[in-house]
């Protein structure tokens, strides 16, 4: 059975309008089947989309939890990609780590325009730290000064003589402390991403101390010398 003419043809002038019960000519019901198929699509084109189709789908285009994805079928194991949305974010100058899960650099793309607001404000890289790295990250201003007998003051570390020095702040990372388990690929990929982010993020003229927490050997639990065994509980690398 040959496939309809053209849709097209209803909105042309009758004279143009071919009668195929009469065995007319098909021609031009024929030719405008190309343009339907490319503007408005045909179930007879071979899959293919048609253009309006591609222009109605632009707001889940520009929403970074809506981008279609590429492989949708992918078998269990394999992450799934959505290429548009590389794009997308490349528009906010953001460059999206490939290591990630699709939903993760989702929520990046996501938040990475309200959080340009803030940038160059504690708040700010707090906020940064907090949605990209986790909560086990925290960014402190010392007040200076020493107060003696108070247990958060440690003398070389946070105890200083008149004020703190300016431009200056410290951020603070805890991981792996009982009962949460302790993974050392975890721990290096959690230092990694605070320098970056705060290197990328603070203003040029601050400086910052990294204190990185995590604990000590805990013997017949979890720790495997030269592997993931930590000394000494304060590490700062």
């Amino acid at each position: 059975m040959a496939a309809a003419p053209s849709s097209y043809l209803q909105h042309l002038p009758g004279m143009f309008r071919e009668d195929q019960a009469n065995g007319a000519p098909a021609f031009l019901g024929d030719y405008l089947k190309i343009f339907e198929a490319l503007l408005s699509g045909r179930e007879d084109a071979l899959g293919m989309r048609g253009i309006d189709d591609t222009v109605g789908q632009l707001p889940e285009f520009m929403d970074a939890l809506l981008t279609p994805i590429d492989n949708p079928a992918a078998p269990p194991g394999e992450p799934l990609r959505s290429e548009f949305l590389d794009y997308l974010a490349s528009w906010a100058a953001l460059t999206l780590d490939q290591n990630w899960d699709l939903q993760k650099k989702r929520e990046w793309t996501r938040r990475i325009i309200p959080l340009y607001k803030r940038r160059g404000t504690r708040e700010g890289l707090q906020d940064f730290l907090g949605t990209f790295v986790g909560n086990q990250v925290r960014v402190d201003e010392p007040d200076g000064g020493m107060t003696l007998g108070v247990e958060n003051t440690t003398l070389a570390v946070d105890a200083f003589l008149a004020d703190a020095p300016a431009y200056f702040f410290r951020v603070r990372i805890s991981y792996g402390f009982p009962p949460d388990p302790f993974i050392f690929a975890v721990w290096n990929n959690l230092l990694h991403g605070t320098r970056t982010i705060v290197d990328l993020e603070k203003p040029a003229h601050t400086y910052y101390q990294l204190d990185a927490r995590a604990p000590g050997i805990i013997v017949a639990e979890r720790s495997t010398v030269a592997e993931d065994t930590l000394i000494w509980e304060n590490t700062t690398p």
